[in-house]
């Protein structure tokens, strides 16, 4: 379990790179746009793609340290046992619901990337080609977390 956590948790920093090169390749064409004249065909596309592999490989390391956005307020009123009967909910109801985002993404994933697909913009990049696969990876690992947290979960009973 630890391994998990170890390793979302590292794959979130080391995503958290690719906003700074988002941010740098904005930047790059701001000034090539605006200043020389001179806009590029990639930028937009390469920072979508970017910050899109940022978002979805950010889940897993989010979901480690349940740092997702909560509305507390039930949570805290209510006692220490319907408070844990409250979060085993939530942990099953996360995992059937990353289940069925794996089960909806894997085959156009899996179809994107064999036929590589691509925007069609002006640039033409392969973003749906990686992203599509990545969307299943992305929900495999938050159910790997899941089940991590839920196996502790079931300890403290």
């Amino acid at each position: 379990m630890q391994l998990v956590d170890r390793f979302n948790i590292w794959l979130g920093r080391q995503v958290a790179w690719l906003y700074l090169g988002a941010v740098a390749i904005t930047f790059y064409e701001v000034l090539a746009r605006y200043i020389f004249n001179a806009p590029t065909t990639w930028a937009f596309e390469i920072t979508i793609f970017l910050c899109a592999t940022g978002y979805l490989l950010s889940g897993p390391s989010v979901t480690a340290q349940d740092q997702h956005i909560a509305i507390t307020s039930i949570v805290e009123i209510v006692g220490a046992r319907l408070r844990w009967w409250m979060r085993l909910f939530s942990l099953l109801v996360g995992i059937l619901a990353m289940a069925g985002l794996i089960y909806a993404s894997w085959r156009s994933g899996v179809h994107a990337f064999l036929i590589w697909e691509r925007t069609g913009g002006a640039f033409n990049a392969p973003t749906p080609a990686l992203i599509k696969p990545m969307i299943t990876l992305a929900a495999a690992l938050v159910v790997l977390q899941l089940f991590a947290q839920l196996a502790r979960h079931l300890r403290r009973f």
